[in-house]
């Protein structure tokens, strides 16, 4: 009877856990409408899995801004140097669909383009929109 008890754990446990893994990595399938806002930097977090960026909007929100990964942006020039908390921004990018997070396509200070997300390949992500803003 021991075995019967510990087959039907080792099954459960292994039903629950494996879907369970599966989504811890995300998609950008819930990034939908397209927004620009004017924001302040609360707090950078500058780290895998992505760069974040958290943010107040001027209703008093917070937003969690989600950038390309670490090593990416390193490789395309973005090291967060040139920003730091307090600095107002403009964003344009895609709004989650049921949480205050954004997936930012392009970042502007002091009306100039100071970040773009990009792919491996180099392509921006906003060459994958299908109704762009101008970025």
């Amino acid at each position: 009877m021991p075995k019967n008890y510990l087959f039907a754990f080792v099954v459960t446990l292994s039903i629950t856990i494996v879907p369970l893994s599966s989504f811890s990595h995300h998609g950008w399938s819930y990034y939908k409408e397209n927004v620009e806002k004017i924001v302040t930097i609360v707090d950078l977090k500058l780290r895998n899995p992505h760069d974040q960026l958290l943010v107040e909007d001027e209703d008093g929100k917070e937003w969690n801004l989600l950038l390309a990964p670490p090593s990416r942006n390193r490789r395309f020039g973005f090291d967060g140097s040139n920003i730091e908390v307090g600095d107002e921004i403009g964003i344009i990018g895609q709004k989650h669909t049921s949480k205050y997070e954004i997936k930012v396509h392009c970042i502007f200070k002091e009306n100039e383009k100071i970040y773009t997300y990009r792919y491996p390949n180099g392509r921006t992500s906003y060459e994958f929109m299908r109704n762009k803003p101008n970025c």
